[in-house]
């Protein structure tokens, strides 16, 4: 049997009463496995230890969300650009995504919104992959260029070491990082008629979003930071700051968010503040991303199961034709 031939008896057999059936089953089933997934995250880090040490200022929180909220709300945006109507309505969708990518492992969330673009986006399969490749690209884009603008910072000032001292495979994961952005910067700036398949007026919109969520995510951290304990120097939480970056562009680590929160653990010695203070900060933003996560994918699932249609059968009315909408 040919790979079409078997594709065509799989899609058959899924649309059987057996077959929903079953796929059904799957889908609790990996439901489940992730909501204890993400509890035993928030167990590990322990429930009486969070409750002890959370910050009291209520602008540290506010901070936080606006940080959470960002990355959805960018990728949302550009997706509104590429997709037009079925994305436009679906702002869950992108929150799903920045769980998958932040909570479990980077790119899942590209995974998981390419098979949701498949059964909604009116394009052929393979433009659809191309305007969420073209997209990650010009967000790696973005992001790669302040990850080595804040390395140059550091090394520039001496404070490099700072970092790379704190943790044995810190060093590797600043090499990992500057030899991604040293390959993909040039690539992407002489080749990118030919790398990415949007148009060019696309291209520099959906550059643009990616570059202000970017700064606003920058701003928003800092904020968040020194609201909790105003004495600490800007250039240690520049360490802190290029440090979370580091760690985000490298690929396929799990659970970014935990990782970050044990980056400001490993860096305690470096701050002339109480290390309780900075201990809970770092702890209250990893458990609050973890409890978002696992709040926010288990009230998403149970309403997709407990609505009547679907969750992925949209009106004829959102779909689109053409291959980009504006």
């Amino acid at each position: 049997m040919t790979a079409e031939g078997l594709k065509s008896a799989v899609s058959a057999a899924l649309e059987t009463p057996a077959g929903r059936w079953l796929a059904k089953v799957l889908q609790l089933t990996a439901l489940a496995g992730i909501c204890y997934y993400l509890a035993l995250k928030v167990s590990a880090i322990g429930w009486q230890e969070i409750a002890g040490s959370l910050p009291t200022s209520p602008w540290f929180y506010l901070f936080f969300l606006g940080i959470y909220f960002a990355y959805p709300t960018g990728e949302w945006l550009v997706y509104r650009r590429l997709w037009g109507a079925p994305a436009r309505k679906r702002f869950d969708v992108f929150l799903r995504m920045r769980i998958y990518n932040l909570a479990f492992v980077s790119y899942s969330g590209e995974a998981y919104l390419g098979v949701w673009a498949s059964r909604r986006v009116k394009q052929r399969k393979r433009r659809t992959a191309s305007t969420i490749k073209d997209s990650q690209i010009l967000s790696a884009l973005s992001s790669n260029s302040l990850t080595i603008l804040l390395l140059g910072l550091l090394l520039g000032t001496g404070q490099l070491s700072l970092f790379t001292d704190a943790d044995p495979s810190y060093p590797l994961y600043v090499a990992i990082a500057v030899g991604l952005s040293a390959l993909l910067i040039p690539l992407v700036l002489s080749f990118r008629h030919r790398i990415l398949s949007i148009d060019g007026q696309s291209t520099k919109v959906v550059f643009l979003i990616h570059l202000i969520r970017l700064l606003v995510i920058v701003v928003l951290q800092i904020a968040s930071w020194a609201v909790v304990m105003p004495s600490v120097p800007m250039e240690v939480w520049l360490v802190f700051l290029t440090g979370q970056y580091v760690l985000t562009r490298i690929p396929f680590l799990p659970n970014t968010d935990l990782l970050v929160a044990g980056l400001g653990l490993t860096l305690l010695t470096y701050v002339d503040a109480p290390a309780a203070t900075l201990a809970g900060m770092f702890v209250a933003a990893g458990a609050t991303a973890t409890l978002l996560n696992f709040g926010l994918f288990s009230a998403l699932s149970l309403r997709d199961i407990l609505k009547r249609k679907a969750p992925d059968a949209a009106p004829s009315n959102e779909r689109v034709s053409g291959e980009t909408v504006s």
